[in-house]
């Protein structure tokens, strides 16, 4: 099991050029800007979400036709994933955490440059991209790669066609927001919802994968 964390390792090793330009990129648009949220997301968003990239990597070259070969239930293999992804949520938070402190240290942008509730909307961004990959996986497993588009295009499709039949039938003139409440409320236990959110969808997600992949044939 430690091999599959480590061929998955490495192939996100093999991506570091594309990252670094990536950076860069993001960094240039915040100078720009004058604010440096992008330069400290992007980054550790995108080597959080690169998890996927490793099922397409792995139906190219057909690792599967030998990953089975070895002595791994297909529990263990799923286990493995999800373990990576794990070790990618804390690389990237500590890749993040230091580009935030670099650019306060060497840079020193003012307030509105940089400040410490970048910090909630890092983590609010890495929790989003652990809830798509939670989302992706089981898919993924279920129909490989190719078709796992189809699929959760045809869901996000199905799930407007729900919300723009609900928008017109259902009359919203009769129900009242706190705004101010929810506001209020996201802002006091917004960071505590959204991590017991992410672990719930990561535990869901690594049960389906288990049934997906035991019963998916080869």
């Amino acid at each position: 099991m430690r091999g599959l964390i480590i061929k998955d390792l490495l192939f996100i090793k093999s991506t570091w050029k594309n990252l670094i330009i990536l950076f860069i990129g993001s960094l240039l648009i915040s100078v720009a800007l004058g604010n440096y949220l992008l330069a400290v997301c992007s980054l550790p968003v995108m080597l959080l979400s690169s998890g996927i990239n490793t099922f397409q990597t792995d139906e190219f070259y057909n690792t599967e036709s030998y990953t089975l070969s070895y002595p791994l239930s297909r529990k263990q293999i799923v286990l493995a994933k999800y373990l990576f992804t794990i070790i990618l949520l804390l690389i990237s938070t500590y890749i993040g955490l230091l580009i935030y402190w670099l650019i306060s240290v060497i840079i020193h942008p003012g307030f509105n440059g940089l400040n410490t509730d970048m910090l909630k909307y890092f983590f609010m961004t890495e929790a989003g991209a652990l809830i798509v990959d939670s989302f992706f996986y089981p898919v993924i497993y279920k129909f490989g790669c190719e078709k796992s588009r189809l699929v959760l295009m045809s869901i996000v499709m199905l799930l407007l066609g729900i919300g723009s039949i609900l928008s017109v039938y259902i009359n919203t003139s009769n129900i009242t927001l706190d705004l101010a409440g929810g506001l209020n409320f996201i802002q006091t236990y917004g960071l505590q919802v959204l991590g017991i959110t992410v672990t719930l969808f990561l535990i869901i997600s690594y049960i389906l994968s288990i049934v997906f992949y035991k019963h998916k044939d080869y």
